[in-house]
């Protein structure tokens, strides 16, 4: 009895404070509207630091922070947003829009048809979304098996397995996609510069040799880290050290 009473507890102190989170969400949208964006920042960063995090939240966050013309901020949380919804036609117009403003103007590598074939499949759901899929999937297969098993007729138990292997085939690559996307969602190999110029070292030391400078909201692929340094990829190839006070991980 006590255990019930503690748990019904539980449940009304976490739909209070849900209700809490919803309140202030609300508010700082109100701000928002109203064009106070360094209070819809304050409270949206308030959000975050209680634990919530949803591409929605960080899609307010970054536009806000554009209002206010914090470059690298903006353009941070509209890749954690995109990190959560990759095609969201809002979150990457309004990304597109940010990095125009970038002093640096990186051209990436060019990608492999294929590899950007399969990047845009797996970018189409989330890794919640692909993984039940995939359990849907899996159980889809089993009782076409069992029925498979169960059939009669010839062409009715070939008809059964073909279906079932297909299913288990498409199981098979929804799970993979789901976790792709986890490792995509979870990563902390993506950072934003955030210092207005930053000199790029040859080496993880200050007595390295000077590359080239960056400016901040360049988005950079962590590679290595080494004391305070990071080494990093730019999306052109280019790679260098920096410190590590400069970036924020997306």
């Amino acid at each position: 009895m006590k255990f019930l009473k503690y748990v019904l507890m539980l449940l009304i102190v976490s739909e209070l404070f849900a209700d809490e989170v919803r309140h202030q969400f609300e508010q700082a949208n109100q701000f928002y509207r109203t064009g106070d964006y360094k209070n819809a920042v304050a409270l949206y960063e308030a959000i975050i630091k209680n634990g919530y995090e949803t591409p929605e939240l960080f899609f307010n966050l970054a536009n806000a922070y554009f209002k206010v013309d914090n470059l690298p901020a903006s353009i941070l949380y509209y890749e954690r947003a995109k990190k959560l919804l990759p095609n969201d036609d809002d979150i990457n117009y309004n990304l597109k829009i940010a990095n125009l403003k970038v002093v640096d103007k990186i051209e990436p590598v060019p990608r492999l048809f294929f590899i950007e074939w399969w990047i845009s499949m797996r970018n189409l759901f989330s890794a919640d979304t692909w993984t039940i899929f995939g359990i849907a999937g899996f159980w889809l297969s089993a009782f076409t098996w069992a029925l498979f098993r169960i059939a009669r007729k010839s062409i009715i138990r070939r008809l059964f397995f073909f279906t079932s292997s297909i299913i288990v085939f498409i199981t098979i690559f929804c799970l993979f996609f789901g976790y792709q996307q986890y490792q995509t969602e979870t990563s902390q190999n993506s950072a934003i510069v955030f210092f207005p110029s930053v000199s790029i070292k040859s080496s993880p030391d200050e007595r390295g040799t000077d590359l080239f400078i960056l400016h901040e909201g360049v988005k950079i692929e962590i590679l290595d880290a080494v004391g305070d340094w990071k080494k990093f990829k730019l999306a052109d190839g280019k790679i260098g050290w920096l410190p590590d006070t400069a970036i924020e991980i997306i």
